[in-house]
């Protein structure tokens, strides 16, 4: 059973690769990543995650943002060598509102704007509007 769920999670996510380009961003319509991700090209694909100068922000931790745009090239290069540990217990920046994400984050209350990053948003829209959509046709 757990292997069936593995596979239907797998075929539903390959759905959305072609899309994280459009929508990693806050405004898809008005500017999207710089450099471009295409998924279809191995060379995009090498640029992604910590690799990528704007996905890099969205993914460091929400409690070093304010560091990262501070100086990104080397928070950039501190999360590519481990310097700054990407752990479960991190929260990544995406995962707070604002462009950029998590710009607005308050160590004082973490749990105001928690999981309302304009991704999460996205992400929620496609599988479950479009889930919902597609089940009932």
């Amino acid at each position: 059973m757990q292997e069936i769920i593995g596979q239907i999670r797998s075929e539903d996510a390959s759905h959305l690769k072609p899309f994280i380009g459009n929508y990693a961003v806050a405004q898809p319509g008005v500017k999207g990543l710089e450099p471009p991700i295409f998924s279809e090209n191995k060379k995009s694909h090498a640029r992604m995650g910590v690799h990528h100068p704007q996905l890099v922000g969205m993914l460091c931790p929400v409690k070093q943002v304010n560091t990262y745009h501070a100086d990104p090239k080397k928070v950039q290069e501190q999360l590519q060598n481990s310097e700054i540990r990407m752990s479960t217990g991190a929260w990544p920046a995406l995962a707070y509102p604002g462009d950029p994400p998590g710009i607005d984050f308050d160590i004082e209350d973490i749990q105001e704007g928690f999981l309302k990053g304009h991704i999460l948003k996205w992400v929620h829209f496609y599988f479950f509007y479009f889930g919902i959509l597609f089940d009932n046709l």
